[in-house]
């Protein structure tokens, strides 16, 4: 028994691969066939693929595990930012982010400060919120939603301007695309709740924590659709939009916190999630600031030069993990 799950994560991780490069290649099809803009691509794809982390949240919730929930959100930002580190050295003769534009700053900014929100809502003692719903998810709801569409309304006139390339899907409807998208975006949800299921089953095989266990192994697991899918839509040099989903992808995680809170009703999620998130959280907002720096300077002259950030990225999740496997 003890192989066979770790048999079916392996499989549904090759699974989740192929599904994610589908939807990614069907994600700009959706651009070309709507003339979305490609930071509004980003954010579907970006939700799509954040179908796993959503159903292993709530899998968490049913067996009482508030711990795993919320580490399974806050270590799939962590992961999420180390593979665009990683994919960043991968493509450094590119220089992907010296390709980026305004939305992606944005979508850094976004999600620092709803980061921050969560470790204020972890540290401090806040009073009782809606029923069972904490004040602090209300918050995170207003402020993503709030930010996508303040970010959408920036890049606007950009859509209008956009020149129309990569006509790769003119053998396809619209209508054809984009029920494409839908149906392996309903895959790879499943793909990603075998993947939530067996590795829950190897952390009780291993007997590690549960907070380590959904922050690294969980989050990652969930968060491997997020890392094939950008590093599908870099082969198609379509960086900004790689970079933006990746981003959009992890705001619209912390959001889905305040989903989790509202089914928990053991009340406030944050009050009873444990101290190792706070490690998961400031991590996060390090390794953001680092991305923002390398979107915001000037083009380096050397590679060496310009992987230095995504190498701190690297050094900074080592140095999370390493902390919170002592902190179990």
């Amino acid at each position: 028994m003890d192989i066979l799950m770790f048999v079916l994560f392996i499989l549904s991780a090759i699974a989740a691969y192929y599904l994610a490069v589908q939807l990614a290649s069907y994600g700009d099809g959706v651009k070309e066939k709507t003339k979305a803009s490609s930071a509004f691509v980003g954010i579907l794809i970006g939700v799509a693929i954040s179908l796993p982390e959503l159903t292993a949240s709530v899998t968490a919730i049913m067996i009482d595990s508030p711990d795993l929930a919320m580490g399974n959100l806050l270590g799939s930002n962590l992961f999420n930012i180390l593979a665009l580190a990683l994919l960043d050295i991968h493509y450094r003769r590119q220089q992907i982010m010296g390709h980026t534009n305004l939305e992606s700053k944005l979508y850094s900014y976004l999600l620092i400060l709803m980061t921050m929100v969560v470790m204020m809502a972890l540290s401090l003692t806040l009073p009782e919120g809606i029923y069972h719903v904490g004040y602090t998810s209300v918050v995170l709801v207003l402020l993503y939603f709030g930010g996508i569409k303040w970010i959408n309304s920036r890049s606007e006139e950009k859509v209008k301007r956009r020149s129309r390339e990569n006509r790769r899907f003119d053998d396809h409807s619209k209508n054809q695309v984009v029920l494409r998208f839908i149906i392996y975006g309903l895959l790879i949800m499943i793909a990603g709740s075998v993947l939530t299921i067996t590795a829950d089953q190897i952390a009780q095989i291993t007997g590690l924590g549960t907070s380590f266990i959904g922050s690294i192994l969980v989050g990652a697991s969930t968060s491997l659709p997020d890392a094939v899918s950008v590093a599908t839509v870099l082969k198609l040099r379509n960086y900004n939009m790689a970079v933006s989903s990746m981003l959009g992808s992890s705001a619209f995680n912390i959001m889905l916190l305040s989903f989790t809170d509202a089914i928990y009703f053991g009340n406030n999620l944050f009050q009873h999630a444990g101290s190792t998130h706070m490690v998961t959280s400031g991590g996060t907002i390090l390794t953001v600031l680092l991305v923002l720096y390398s979107i915001s300077r000037k083009k380096p002259r050397s590679t060496f030069v310009y992987i230095l950030p995504p190498l701190l990225i690297v050094g900074v999740y080592l140095a999370a993990t390493v902390v919170m496997f002592l902190m179990k």
